[in-house]
């Protein structure tokens, strides 16, 4: 048999837990280290973060703010253009109103001057106007006439009135009196004057069914010998008022 061979090592188990314990310490050490760093990478990172909230906070109030005062501003300009428009329609509506009673005093002014002096220059009784005014109704119709005396009003002039009216029914011709285009019972249809000045009448008159006027006749009929009838002939055209 052989010799077995007699091998020997060292033991030192010191080293060996000492190095542990440097390993385990610098792993410490390390986490440590890791650990403030990350905390203070928080705390600048929170430091950063509370001063943009900040910055922004003061930047919503600011914007707030001029959002306020532009909402203030609009309201301004709002109630501004109500009150300019309000005050423009009473202007417009008073021009309306001026100008309405402008034309009514020029006419009543031409009515006058043509009873003083006529532009025709002619003196006595005649036609001043004469107009067809609609109603309610597709049938009913106002004629309306004024006779005045021109120039002379030294005495009152009285007569007739007579009223008819020309046109056509199943298309034939045909003249109606005034009574018989009056929906009063015992109307004679004669209108009768008697004035220094003027006088004006206002007569409301039903058109049959099926009657289509053409002209309207107005014979006017003075008292006294010496006084001549007036003949006048209208078109039938009808004013809305």
């Amino acid at each position: 048999m052989q010799n077995p061979r007699l091998i020997v090592k060292s033991h030192r188990p010191s080293w060996t837990w000492i190095l542990r314990g440097l390993l385990t310490v610098a792993v410490v050490i390390v986490s440590y280290l890791i650990y403030e760093f990350g905390r203070m990478d928080g705390g600048f990172r929170t430091v950063a973060a509370a001063s943009e909230e900040s910055v922004l906070k003061a930047r919503i109030q600011d914007l707030e703010q001029r959002n306020s005062a532009l909402g203030d501003r609009i309201a301004l300009v709002q109630t501004s253009r109500d009150i300019d428009e309000e005050a423009y329609k009473q202007v417009e509506r008073r021009l309306t109103e001026l100008q309405a009673q402008i034309l009514k005093q020029r006419e009543e002014l031409e009515f006058y001057r043509g009873i003083v002096s006529p532009a025709d220059g002619a003196s006595g009784l005649k036609i001043q106007d004469f107009r067809i005014i609609s109603g309610a109704e597709d049938s009913l119709y106002r004629l309306h006439l004024v006779l005045v005396q021109a120039m002379k009003h030294d005495r009152r002039v009285s007569g007739v009135v007579n009223v008819s009216v020309d046109g056509a029914r199943d298309g034939r011709p045909v003249r109606l009196t005034l009574a018989e285009l009056t929906a009063t019972d015992g109307d004679s249809g004669t209108l009768a004057y008697s004035f220094r000045y003027f006088q004006d009448f206002g007569h409301d008159v039903i058109l049959p069914e099926g009657f289509l006027p053409d002209r309207v006749n107005i014979e006017i009929s003075p008292k006294g010998r010496s006084a001549r009838t007036i003949r006048k002939s209208y078109d039938w055209a009808v004013n809305t008022g």
